[in-house]
């Protein structure tokens, strides 16, 4: 990378525009003290990525900017361009301009040929090149001693740079935040799933409660029911008793019209004839009296009667209007039912989505954990494969420059020797020498063959040490990323149990793997009480007796495929396990429940999916167990895949010396 124009506006003291064109060969700045030589090298720096206002000589980042003189008012804004040109062989060839612009109040804004980017794309531009604002390659005051006072941190950035593998290092630092990162949304994620599970429990304590209220509401309702039908039948009964006197109490009256109807004919008939028949008269007047006595005592029955039908009128509108209100309290009761259902299929479609996205989630954190582990290896092989290259390329030229300089060392000897042959003349002396030259010729000769044979020999041998080498590098990364990956979900899992059952039945029992949900549906509720003590809700645990009914044909007793305390054994020992429900034969008390979560009881109750977050529990705690047996395979993979790197980096070692 060359740097070819540097334009300044607003920077410090550099008021108005200026270009600095910076051709090839050697370009100075020449000038006494103060007069901002100093400010074109913080320039570079600066457009360069440079954060630290105190590298600057300034005491915040804003300060770059011109400030004013008593003749000249201060600039808004600074700008500094910097045009750079690559080789052409380069991916990234050709001419580029990288420029920053500062604002008062607004910061800074970074533009590659005119594309506005991010600081850390500038910085990566420069670190691909083994250059930056932090290179050693840019020597300002105090430079050379802060460079022999290097701390073996500083040392290793210059050796870095100087090999070109800063651009890879500044990469890793951004994929190790990005790894930082992921591990806290794991973390958050472990939380979310935490909340949601307790969630789910007091969802789970809603819908009992729900069933328990609907169970009462139709308990109500059914009592009410028949306290109304009882009404109903009682003003039914007393209406045909009171219709029936009705009917006797007209067929009175009409006799009594009758009779009075008679009585007044006689009384015509006396009143024709009261001369001859007074005696007969008085007798009438005295019937007639009598008669109408009877007549004004039925009357009086007749409105009795009367005024009963009244009331029974009233007491039929009244038990219609509590008929009336029955039917309103049934459909309020109706709408109740309705809308507990509704919140019930919310609360099935809410605990189905939490576990699909429990599911997705374990998906997605498989998916990523694998993906780290692909990572980490690829770059651990790639920094491998580069530091080998070089060192090949190294032992190379050092071969090949000592063969040279063996070569013109042996040429000029010739050449010597050929000069004395030729001032000596013919003589025996010099032919002597000649034969004898000759002969140490031919075997300088004869050495260089079986130097450059072994060289070549080694080289070969150095070859196939370092794949070695790197392959032992790849296996030891291997290693270590299944390490790590098994101790954070071996952490991860452990969180999630910690949070869990507490004193309750569930942080006590263990089921064989494949067995998990068939004993949560088992237990079903009953999982979640507590062992003893003093709950309402708690196994004190039960023997068993010889009249306990024995499991039926092909069941399985699900007391042998879990570790369970004492306190369940009796009713695991009732509980009979089956591929398939297939209608076998339950005793009293007896259970049915198949691998996958299906329950059927002895008085043909069945369930199907219950206690989905007892059985993710109990795979839970069965994947820690099995972590915790792979562990100690697994450090002695990484202790092995560590001993052979080694003894392959000291092969390599032996076969470069």
């Amino acid at each position: 990378m060359r740097f070819r124009r540097l334009k300044l506006s607003g920077f410090k003291s550099f008021v108005e525009p200026a270009d600095l064109r910076i051709e090839p060969g050697l370009t100075g700045i020449v000038g006494p003290n103060g007069c901002g030589k100093s400010n074109l090298l913080e320039a570079i720096r600066w457009v360069m990525g440079e954060a630290s206002p105190k590298s600057l000589r300034g005491g915040g980042m804003e300060d770059v900017i011109f400030a004013g003189t008593a003749s000249r008012p201060a600039r808004d804004f600074a700008e500094v361009s910097l045009l750079i040109e690559r080789d052409d062989d380069d991916e990234a060839g050709g001419e580029r301009e990288v420029t920053r612009r500062i604002e008062r109040g607004a910061g800074s804004a970074y533009r590659i040929d005119g594309r506005d980017v991010r600081q850390k794309d500038v910085a990566l531009l420069f670190a691909d090149a083994a250059t930056g604002a932090h290179s050693p390659a840019l020597v300002s005051q105090g430079r050379i001693g802060a460079v022999i006072a290097a701390k073996p941190v500083e040392r290793r950035m210059m050796l870095e740079e100087a090999a070109g593998i800063a651009g890879l290092h500044a990469r890793r630092k951004d994929a190790e935040q990005k790894l930082r990162a992921t591990e806290a949304n794991l973390e958050r994620l472990d939380e979310l799933m935490a909340e949601q599970e307790l969630r789910a429990a007091a969802l789970r304590r809603q819908a009992r409660a729900a069933t328990r209220y609907r169970t009462l509401t139709d308990k109500i309702r059914r009592g009410e029911a028949k306290l109304l039908h009882a009404r109903w039948a009682e003003a039914d009964r007393a209406a045909a008793a009171a219709a029936e006197e009705a009917r006797v109490a007209g067929g009175s009256v009409e006799r009594l019209q009758a009779a009075v109807r008679a009585a007044e004919g006689l009384q015509g008939e006396a009143a024709g004839a009261l001369a001859e028949r007074r005696e007969a008269a008085v007798t009438a007047r005295d019937a007639g009296r009598g008669l109408a006595h009877e007549l004004a005592t039925q009357r009086a029955r007749r409105d009795t009667v009367v005024r009963r039908l009244s009331e029974l009128e009233r007491q039929a509108a009244a038990l219609a209007a509590e008929r009336a209100r029955e039917q309103a309290l049934g459909e309020d009761a109706a709408g109740a039912i309705a809308a507990l259902e509704a919140e019930r299929g919310a609360i099935e479609a809410r605990l189905g989505d939490a576990e699909k996205l429990s599911a997705r989630i374990a998906t997605e954190l498989s998916a990523s954990e694998e993906a780290s582990r692909n990572a980490e290896a690829a770059l651990a092989g790639l920094l491998a494969k580069e530091a080998a290259m070089r060192a090949e390329r190294r032992v190379a030229e050092a071969a090949l420059d000592s063969a040279k300089t063996q070569a013109a060392r042996v040429a000029n000897e010739a050449e010597r020797l050929r000069g004395q042959q030729d001032a000596l003349g013919d003589g025996d002396q010099a032919r002597s020498a000649l034969a004898a030259a000759e002969v140490a010729t031919n075997k300088a000769g004869q050495d260089l063959d079986l130097a450059e044979r072994r060289l070549a020999a080694a080289e070969q041998a150095r070859g196939a040490a370092a794949e070695a080498r790197d392959a032992a590098e790849s296996a030891l990364a291997s290693a270590r990323a299944a390490l790590a990956a098994a101790t954070s979900e071996r952490a991860a899992l452990a969180r999630a149990l910690e949070q869990g059952a507490g004193g309750a039945a569930l942080a006590s029992l263990r089921a064989a793997p494949g067995y998990e949900r068939a004993l949560a549906a088992a237990l079903g509720d009953d999982i979640d009480a507590a062992l003893g003590g003093d709950s309402s809700r708690r196994w004190e645990g039960s023997e068993a007796l010889s009249a306990d009914p024995p499991l039926g044909a092909g069941l399985q007793r699900l007391l042998d495929h879990v570790e369970a305390p004492a306190a369940l054994a009796r009713r695991l020992a009732q509980v009979g396990v089956a591929e398939a429900d297939e209608g076998q034969m339950l005793a009293v008390g007896q259970r049915l429940v198949t691998r996958d979560g299906a329950m059927r009881r002895w008085d043909g109750f069945v369930a199907t999916g219950g206690g989905a977050a007892a059985a993710e529990r109990l795979l839970r705690a069965n994947r820690l167990a099995e972590i915790d047996s792979e562990m100690a395979p697994l450090e002695r993979d990484l202790a092995s895949a560590l001993a052979a790197r080694d003894a392959a980096v000291a092969d390599v070692e032996a076969h470069r010396t």
